[in-house]
């Protein structure tokens, strides 16, 4: 089993997986296969400079569509990918957690402010969708799961359903009020593209930034030197999954796949791929910068991207420039009673189908939900 695999078996939160950043492909050091580490971050602030200009290309229709989505598509792989080797070198965080103590009393105090605020919310400005309450309670609990369940509840069937519960709901809400848009995409060849690439994209660096994949597996004493496949539960995210982990040391490749982490992917993903979507569409409509809906659904799609893909690599990210010094925030991640993962997932979940309702009117001009 790789340490990865260890490490998201050991949690209980979902982005707590992501820290993961873990003892998982973590390591020391100043190059990654050879490779200076402030090359990958330039190679991620390149990605993000080229998205950024091939929008502003767009937008003064200097390009047409098909290069920009082009261009965007170029300039988002150039970055992920220097975003993999930067989360794949991080610095191991060897000394013991400070602070643990104040972690299940903030995310019983974040929980209880964003269920409170939720149902406020719901009930002064959607009394007729309480839809939205129910989802910003769920989400809620998420946050406060590990804590308020004994060692846990890795183990216990009322994390499935919590997971089930917040998957169904984001499909129930988005079913309600934005459907006939969402319906709008599949006879829309170029953002239907442009929606999935994104999604794609997305996928592809939150699944090496959460440590469900790694291109640098354990190697060394006892680590395997062929192909492995085994079949394991691992608590990602929340509760403990079936699972199938997998190394292949002469690729150099390792990872594992659960039936929660196709859930959790395939939620977050297919959220920015709609909204990528949509405010492709409403682009290439004219409603262009002028457009408060399209700039709400830009936003907050790059908002929530940023929530779900640079939160996990933040880790990362630090302990290229500061090493060791960067353990705090290594276990802010890799604590379960830490409200830091679920308080990332809720937020992203929340800004992307806000940001969806908005875009495409289905949300009044508002957030679905409030904390």
């Amino acid at each position: 089993m790789t340490r990865r695999a260890h490490a998201a078996s050991a949690t209980g939160t979902v982005l707590a997986a992501t820290g993961f950043t873990g003892s998982a492909a973590a390591h020391s050091g100043t190059t990654h296969a050879g490779t200076p580490h402030w090359v990958l971050v330039v190679l991620v602030a390149l990605g993000a400079l080229g998205v950024a200009a091939v929008t502003a290309a767009y937008r003064r229709r200097l390009l047409s569509g098909t290069r920009a989505a082009v261009g965007a598509l170029a300039a988002s792989v150039l970055g992920g990918f220097g975003l993999v080797g930067v989360v794949e070198l991080q610095v191991v965080a060897e000394t013991t957690p400070t602070l643990t103590e104040v972690y299940p009393p903030l995310s019983l105090a974040l929980a209880a402010l964003m269920a409170l605020g939720s149902v406020v919310v719901g009930r002064t400005r959607y009394p007729d969708r309480p839809r939205y309450a129910a989802l910003g309670v769920l989400l809620a609990a998420w946050i406060v799961y590990p804590v308020a369940m004994p060692n846990g509840g890795v183990y216990h069937p009322l994390g499935h359903v919590l997971v089930v519960a917040v998957v169904l709901a984001v499909a129930y809400v988005l079913r309600q009020d934005a459907w006939a848009v969402v319906q709008s995409l599949r006879a829309d060849r170029g953002p239907r593209l442009a929606g999935l690439a994104a999604g794609s994209v997305f996928v592809a660096v939150f699944a090496v930034s959460a440590g469900t994949l790694t291109f640098n597996p354990d190697s060394g004493v006892g680590a395997p030197t062929e192909p492995l496949v085994m079949l394991l539960p691992v608590a990602d995210p929340l509760v403990a999954w079936p699972a199938v982990e997998f190394v292949f040391p002469s690729v150099p490749m390792g990872g594992f796949v659960s039936v929660g982490t196709l859930l959790l992917f395939g939620l977050l993903g297919g959220l920015v791929a709609l909204n990528v979507g949509v405010v492709a569409q409403q682009f290439r409509a004219g409603r262009r910068a002028d457009s408060s809906t399209s700039a709400l659904g830009m936003a907050a799609t790059t908002g929530a991207t940023a929530c779900c893909c640079c939160a996990p690599a933040f880790y990362g990210l630090l302990s290229v420039f500061v090493g060791g010094a960067a353990t705090p925030a290594y276990w802010a991640f890799m604590n379960p009673s830490s409200p830091l993962g679920g308080s990332f997932f809720a937020a992203s979940v929340l800004l992307m189908v806000g940001g969806l309702l908005r875009a495409t009117g289905g949300g009044s001009g508002a957030a679905p939900v409030s904390s």
